[in-house]
């Protein structure tokens, strides 16, 4: 399983790679929409109060990852506590996964498990998801949308979090300090000519925008899944092969009691022989 983890954790590090320019680039137009002299006017782009709130939790697809799926609902855990205490409601999501079993083990029923997505689900998978909560803000119903997940930061490093995926400035915010250097600070919207307009172009933007996040976030969360699993895997395979070497010198420790004490039986007998 260490094997197999490792090279699933580098077909997909290649991935992740490859795409963070392309989100650095989202980062930048997505920067440049919201900071507009004079503000758009777009429902995605405002605050709504209908009290609901809903996550996406993604979990292991598969065991022996350690406490991988503990971790992830830890956090998860957080968001219940707090929205509970604040008096509004949260909808739980979730792809099928080894998390489910946690979180019927907690008492959290999923308001709605997506089966048969692919390991890294594909963009039109990602879109029957993503779209049914974007129409849902759009419409007011909906106050807030995040994915719970574990992060990928680098090989040695991830951890759980919550990616806020709307409100949609928040989730532009978070991404341009994250990204790298965001270009160009210098110039403001008004410096650009865009073609249809920024106000025509600005829900089809951001639906790219929180796509692509939404998809990092299964990307990532997949690499530290195999992270996780060579990490475990490794220190079974370290704990056998200590195991086995107690068990190897206590059994030869025993076994040399015994030859000594049939040694000692025998020499008894000769003796009581002559």
């Amino acid at each position: 399983m260490q094997v197999v983890s490792t090279a699933m954790f580098k077909f997909y590090y290649k991935k992740w790679l490859a795409v963070v320019d392309y989100h650095d680039a989202l980062a930048q137009a997505g920067y440049l929409l919201v900071t507009s002299q004079t503000p758009l006017e777009h429902p995605l782009l405002k605050d709504n109060s209908s009290g609901r709130s809903a996550v996406l939790v993604i979990g292991s697809r598969a065991g022996l990852c350690g406490g991988y799926n503990s971790t992830v609902y830890g956090h998860l855990d957080t968001h219940l506590s707090v929205e509970k205490s604040a008096g509004r409601r949260l909808d739980v999501y979730a792809p099928d996964s080894r998390l489910i079993g946690t979180l019927n083990s907690h008492g959290v029923s999923p308001a709605k498990v997506y089966d048969n997505l692919d390991e890294l689900p594909s963009d039109a998978q990602i879109h029957e998801i993503a779209d049914e909560f974007i129409d849902g803000y759009i419409a007011g119903r909906l106050d807030y949308f995040g994915v719970v997940y574990m992060s990928f930061h680098s090989p040695g490093r991830q951890q759980a979090q919550t990616m806020t995926i709307m409100p949609l400035t928040e989730l532009i915010d978070h991404l341009t300090t994250r990204a790298k250097v965001i270009w160009p600070w210098d110039l403001a919207f008004e410096d650009f000519h865009m073609s249809p307009s920024g106000r025509e172009i600005i829900e089809g933007l951001a639906r790219m925008i929180m796509h692509a996040t939404i998809k990092t976030c299964f990307l990532e969360a997949l690499l530290s899944e195999h992270v996780a699993r060579m990490v475990a895997m490794r220190n079974a395979t370290k704990n056998a092969e200590d195991m086995i070497r107690d068990l190897t010198a206590e059994y030869n420790h025993a076994r040399q009691s015994q030859i000594t004490g049939e040694l000692l039986d025998i020499i008894s007998g000769t003796g009581v022989l002559r």
